[in-house]
């Protein structure tokens, strides 16, 4: 986990943007030298050095946003001297309970759930914590469809939650990526604390680019709506021959109607589905 000095001046730069974009906008973020991120409705909140904020330009970290949402904008800019950044770190990261048997928790909090399965995770941003429904979902499903001595694929792996949860559930395989760097270093980081040394190969490469993915029991998709429309034709072939199951979420409520007519035209079957808030998941089969 990131490690922060005292002493230090810090700016935290609040962002207005929508949550369903958070994950493209976190990416970018990651190409700057930021400490870490919190999610307040509809905002985040980017913590820098300052002397590290002094030094990037204004214009271009705005327009670079951009990319992953137009309407993206700045509405607040704090500075911050002597805080205790471990301290508070480590205060709001705490412990989730994600079903009956699965719960994660960081590493200066390990062994205080009381669940049989409980996965170590030190993010190096708040994103990805087990916090997030659209995480609570996908757990609740793979305790479902996840079988022993399986296949899996984890699309878009993030801190590498979902890989451990089908390791720890007797998953023979997992095959994890993802496009972005500070993906690959946590997720690698977050495997060693759980104590998974084989079982999980790790790989960075970008879903949009790969031709086809391997046939394989089961996949995570924790994408958002676009992402997971364009790719479920690799999805459904991915599964086809094994006649395995696609777990899909980051879908947003409003958007789950028209997501399962699309999975049903190109050959699925809906046989799950969980609501938790604004957010939807599903298990797709064939």
């Amino acid at each position: 986990m990131w490690k922060y000095k005292m002493n230090q001046e810090y700016v935290y730069v609040t962002l207005s943007s929508k949550e369903e974009l958070f994950e493209n906008i976190i990416a970018i973020l990651s190409n700057f030298p930021i400490l870490g991120i919190e999610e307040i409705e509809d905002n985040l909140k980017v913590a820098l050095k300052k002397e590290n904020w002094d030094k990037i330009d204004k214009e271009f970290f705005l327009e670079a946003l951009k990319v992953a949402d137009p309407n993206i904008s700045i509405i607040q800019i704090d500075k911050e001297i002597e805080k205790n950044w471990n301290e508070e770190w480590e205060k709001n990261v705490t412990p989730v309970i994600l079903s009956e048997t699965i719960a994660v928790a960081p590493s200066w909090r390990k062994g205080s759930t009381g669940k049989p399965i409980e996965i170590i995770i030190d993010p190096k941003m708040s994103f990805g914590t087990g916090h997030h429904s659209t995480t609570k979902l996908m757990v609740q499903l793979a305790e479902k469809y996840v079988k022993p001595n399986s296949f899996w694929i984890d699309v878009g792996t993030g801190t590498g939650i979902l890989a451990i949860v089908a390791n720890k559930l007797g998953a023979k395989e997992v095959l994890a990526f993802d496009n972005n760097p500070w993906s690959i270093a946590n997720a690698s980081e977050n495997f060693r604390l759980n104590n998974i040394d084989s079982g999980i190969d790790l790989i960075e490469m970008d879903l949009d680019t790969l031709p086809n993915l391997p046939e394989c029991d089961g996949i995570f998709a924790n994408l958002n709506y676009e992402l997971v429309v364009r790719n479920l034709g690799k999805f459904h072939s991915a599964i086809e021959t094994k006649k395995g199951v696609a777990l899909i979420s980051g879908i947003l409520i409003y958007d789950s109607s028209e997501l399962e007519e699309i999975a049903l035209k190109k050959g699925f079957k809906i046989i799950d589905k969980l609501t938790d808030q604004e957010w939807s998941a599903f298990a797709l089969t064939i």
